[in-house]
């Protein structure tokens, strides 16, 4: 007999598509949600600096908003929205690592990856021509957790989304403070804008393990305490590009 799932289809797709209608409204305004755009004071840390002058190198000129964009290959498009949510999404998932190997205990960590990976999928799906958030939740099935699904999902509508998107967070929960506010207002509103999102993956913690990963050395190093918060952001930044180039041959 066939043994029944941890985790229920029909959690998964309840789940996801709530998650897939908040990212749809995410992704129309990348400034507003994933920051990292306001220019550094002249006073500021080195870190912020260094992000700044990364995100200007990486990003370039043409973004979604701009009039160049639809002209840009589909992908460099893609590329762009990998970069962006490597940078921004990508360090506020690793940030609960400046406590080491502690942070692998955190049901949190794990949710704020899949957060940020679940980004570059829906991301990649919409400049390949899936726009509506519903197309994306069974491929973030497959990505994220390796299960595929059949049902039709509600997802919730732009004002709904918007409603989670800006809801109050818990203090004692939200990663808007500590090191990643020092990194300015950007960051700080990148990192609530993956929790907001990561919240809805809290109920599925016993799949997240399945979600897209860096290398064996950048897990090790996201392991040791305050420098693990470099070796997990190129860890979630690895999960976020295999993400892409999974969904990318699902929708070939």
């Amino acid at each position: 007999m066939a043994k029944t799932p941890a985790v229920a289809d029909e959690q998964i797709t309840r789940a996801l598509a709530l998650y897939a209608g908040m990212v749809g409204h995410v992704l129309t305004d990348p400034q507003r949600w994933l920051g990292l755009d306001d220019e550094p004071p002249p006073t500021a840390a080195f870190p912020l600096k260094a992000l700044d002058a990364l995100r200007d190198r990486a990003l370039g000129k043409a973004n979604p908003t701009s009039a160049a964009w639809a002209q840009q290959p589909v992908e460099k498009r893609v590329q762009w929205w990998v970069t962006r949510i490597g940078i921004s999404a990508g360090l506020a998932a690793a940030a609960p690592r400046l406590a080491g190997a502690l942070s692998d205990r955190v049901p949190l960590q794990a949710a704020l990856g899949a957060s940020a990976a679940g980004l570059a999928v829906c991301a990649t799906a919409r400049e390949h021509g899936r726009t509506a958030p519903a197309d994306w939740v069974p491929l973030l099935a497959q990505v994220l957790f390796d299960r595929e699904i059949a049902a039709e999902p509600e997802v919730p509508d732009a004002e709904e989304s918007e409603r989670l998107l800006v809801e109050e967070p818990d203090e004692a929960e939200a990663p808007s403070s500590g090191p990643v506010a020092a990194l300015g207002r950007g960051a700080a509103r990148a990192a609530l804008t993956v929790w907001q999102l990561a919240r809805t993956f809290l109920e599925l913690q016993r799949l997240l393990d399945e979600r897209p990963r860096g290398s064996f050395l950048t897990r090790a190093v996201g392991k040791l305490p305050v420098v693990g918060v470099a070796g997990g952001w190129l860890d979630e930044r690895g999960g976020i590009t295999k993400a892409s180039r999974q969904t990318v041959k699902l929708l070939a």
